[in-house]
């Protein structure tokens, strides 16, 4: 039965996600720039439900200066964090194990304060690379949420997306850009957006 269940919200998404394709895929020339205009709509809906499980099913890779930062914050070494350093493009990363161990039993996060990029770029910069983690309950909302304003509103979200062209063409080709971006959970584009969206 929730094995069934499972099928059917999965089977359920991806009929959203295809109406949510249908309706973005017109409101820029470039498919790049429709996409990630309807993104930052999405991230405006989403409404995080504190479940934990993003915690529990996408354990966070640091970068060394959060991992600093976060054990800073608990006055400890960097050494004693329950996490497996490793070494990609000559930089240090920590990764977590499954579930996060500063998952606390409350489904809160112990770190919170001093997260990753990672963390506070969930579920926004999955959607970015045209991923839905399925365990999210509040994803199929918020792209519920957005299809419905980007139909309703196409025209406008077309006009917002050629006048977003500079910002979305600097994730691709700004590392430390995109980096703040993802710290600052998109905020800034998403905010940015809505102020053209209502001038309009």
């Amino acid at each position: 039965m929730v094995v069934a269940m499972l099928i059917c919200e999965r089977g359920e998404l991806r009929a959203r996600l295809r109406e949510f394709e249908r309706a973005f895929r017109g409101i820029h020339r470039n498919y790049w720039y429709a996409l990630r205009t309807a993104v930052l709509i999405v991230v405006s809906f989403f409404r995080c439900e504190r479940c934990g499980a993003c915690c529990r099913y996408s354990p966070p890779v640091f970068r060394e200066e959060e991992a600093v930062r976060i054990a800073r914050y608990l006055g400890r070494r960097v050494e004693d964090l329950p996490l497996e350093p490793f070494i990609s493009l000559s930089r240090r990363y920590f990764r977590a194990g499954s579930p996060c161990p500063f998952l606390g039993e409350d489904n809160k996060c112990t770190v919170y304060e001093v997260r990753g990029a990672q963390c506070r770029s969930f579920p926004h910069e999955w959607l970015m690379y045209s991923m839905v983690p399925a365990y999210c309950p509040a994803l199929p909302k918020a792209i519920a949420a957005a299809t419905k304003y980007i139909v309703e509103n196409a025209e406008k979200v077309s006009r917002a997306a050629t006048l977003m062209e500079y910002e979305l063409s600097r994730l691709a080709r700004d590392s430390g850009y995109k980096e703040r971006m993802r710290y600052l959970e998109y905020r800034p584009l998403v905010n940015k957006l809505l102020r053209i969206l209502e001038e309009s």
